[in-house]
């Protein structure tokens, strides 16, 4: 279930990105992908930890919920930092628009429920 997700996930930044590419320009591509990167990468850490690993207790459980978020957001901040010191984003209003439109797709899928 979490994998399918992430696939669909990855397939709906993939296509908006080649709709951006196919209507404007490469650096808007550019810009969305790598926005939309480093909140997938963060979430996937995120959800990773805690759907991977089995609490015996409430407060491993609850310690689990810290570390996760606290990595999360170490990811996060440290990709926003990389991507703005080695990369050259043309487009940074499209970059951090991508990376609210990536968390909502996120919290989007968090609450479907796909079947089988």
């Amino acid at each position: 279930m979490f994998f399918r997700k992430q696939i669909i996930e990855l397939i709906i930044f993939t296509i908006t990105a080649s709709i951006l590419w196919f209507l404007f320009n490469i650096s808007i591509a550019t810009s969305f992908l790598c926005g939309a990167s480093v909140s997938y990468l963060s979430n996937a850490y995120a959800a990773y930890m805690l759907l991977v690993y089995q609490a015996k207790s409430i407060r491993q459980e609850a310690r689990r919920f810290y570390i996760a978020e606290f990595g999360k957001w170490s990811i996060s901040a440290i990709m926003f930092a990389l991507i703005f010191l080695y990369l050259e984003i043309k487009e940074p209003l499209v970059f951090f628009g991508a990376f609210i439109f990536s968390n909502l797709i996120t919290i989007f899928f968090t609450k479907l429920k796909i079947s089988k």
